[in-house]
Order: structure tokens, then C-alpha cells, then sequence
């Protein structure tokens, strides 16, 4: 099976691919003269062909330009479309910071302090297994499903490494904007109970997931526990968000 670079890899090729001058000077050649033969281009470095075509290659790699036969001729073309990676994480940086200040702003305006007992817990009888529920949890193609806070909300990616201090990453989708959410796992129980960090931008410092899961009659019993908001509202929120998640959970997990 081939494997697919996450979003995450390929932004680290591309990021990696830029950060040399002479790379980036190639790329401003091509974008603006089109597709170019390697010794035309060459003549714009003091070093070697030899040089230049390994920079050439570096690009390829990354993406950030092709070959393209026209007659005899091999020129050098560029690509720009992984560039849209670049600007996909530029927006969600805005957007982290852009709701980080509305956050801190609410704060301010309401006069309310940081509390870590702030707290809430959602709960639901799902049928179906614990080993179901567990695997779920941890499967992306199963989390783009089932991790929609909200009516209208979709989510284009999603991707986990399931082991205790891995990853995971989901971006929730409303409208245009995207809302990035992460956090590293810091307890897995085969089956019994996750736990994890719980990081967005309307999540406080330190906030924690835990969900526990029983075996009953019909079927599982569900707890989730998340501790530590910036507000009460936050907590009201988060807890509808959850609380729709895991009637998502639900629906999906009887119809299978």
C-alpha cells in the first residue's frame, strides 16, 4: 500500500524545500519566464550545472516544480500549487490568533479569571462494543466523521498517531473557516479509557479529555470528561459540542 503524505509532511517539504536562497531565486526565475532549459538557468548562479540541478531536484521533490518536454528540449517549470499549503497554514495561524484575542478580549470585557475548575461531562449508551468505540476514537477516517460540533460543520482532515505522547490533528470546517484542533495522547487503555490534551482556540491551557468507556447491556456506556475553561460559556459550548459529537458517535456506530 502507498502511503499518503499527511498535510503536515508535505508542508514540511515544501518549508524545507524554500528555505534556501538559491532554491527560492530558481522558483522567482520560473514563475517569471516560464518553463526554462537548466544551463539558461544556471547562468544566473556563480556555481556549477552540477550545483544548480541539485537544487533543481530539491524543488522536484518538493513538489515546487516539474520537467516539461517540449520537442528535444527539457526545461525546468514551476508549480505553485503547494504553495496553497503554505497559505492554509498562514490561515490558521490567523485564525488561532484572530479567536486567541476575541477569547482574551471577553476575558477582559467580562472581568472573568481563568478557572481550571471549570469542568463538564457528557454521557450516552452507544450500541455497540467498547473495542468499537476505542478503535473509532483513534481511527482519522472514522474521526472525520463523527467529530462535528455543530450543524454544517465538516471535517477535511484528520490524522492520529494512537500511541501515548502522539498526535492527533482535526481541522472542523464552518462556512469558510477552519478551525484547527489538536492534542497528544496521554493515557490509552485498550478498550477501557482515552485521554488526551485537548488544544483549539477556544480551549484553555491545560485543558483534558478523558473518555471512559464500560461495557453494559446494550452496549457501551460513555463518559466524557473535559476539565479546564477560560469561561462558563466556554464550558456550555464545549459541552453542546460534545454532547452532538457523541450523538454522531452514536448514529454511526448502529449503522454499521
Amino acid at each position: 500500500m502507498v502511503e499518503r503524505e499527511s498535510p503536515e509532511q508535505t508542508l514540511t517539504a515544501i518549508l524545507k524545500a524554500a528555505s534556501d536562497p538559491t532554491r527560492r531565486a530558481i522558483l522567482t526565475l520560473l514563475a517569471q519566464h516560464g518553463p526554462t532549459r537548466v544551463t539558461d538557468l544556471a547562468r544566473h548562479f556563480e556555481m556549477s550545472l552540477n550545483a544548480v540541478s541539485k537544487h533543481i531536484k530539491a524543488l522536484e521533490a518538493a513538489g515546487l516544480a516539474s520537467r516539461v518536454t517540449t520537442w528535444r528540449e527539457h526545461l525546468i517549470a514551476a508549480d505553485m500549487a503547494p504553495v496553497t499549503e503554505i497559505d492554509r497554514w498562514f490561515k490558521d495561524l490567523r485564525s488561532i490568533w484572530d479567536q486567541r484575542l476575541e477569547l482574551l478580549d471577553d476575558l477582559i470585557t467580562k472581568g472573568t479569571a481563568m478557572t481550571s475548575e471549570l469542568s463538564l461531562t457528557s454521557r450516552r449508551i452507544i450500541k455497540a462494543a467498547p473495542k468499537a468505540i476505542y478503535d473509532a476514537w483513534l481511527d482519522p477516517t472514522m474521526l472525520a466523521k463523527f467529530m462535528l460540533a455543530g450543524p454544517g460543520m465538516s471535517v477535511p482532515e484528520a490524522a492520529t498517531d494512537p500511541r501515548v505522547n502522539g498526535r492527533f490533528a482535526i481541522v472542523m470546517r464552518m462556512g469558510e473557516n477552519d478551525l484547527p484542533h489538536g492534542g497528544t495522547y496521554l493515557e490509552l487503555v485498550p478498550h477501557k479509557r482515552i485521554v488526551f490534551t485537548w488544544e483549539s482556540p477556544f480551549s484553555a491551557e491545560g485543558s483534558t479529555v478523558t473518555i471512559d468507556l464500560a461495557p453494559v447491556a446494550e452496549g457501551t456506556d460513555v463518559v466524557l470528561t473535559h476539565v479546564k475553561f477560560a469561561t462558563a460559556e466556554s464550558r456550555d459550548n464545549h459541552a453542546k459540542g460534545w454532547g452532538m459529537i457523541l450523538d454522531n458517535l452514536d448514529s454511526i456506530m448502529v449503522a454499521k
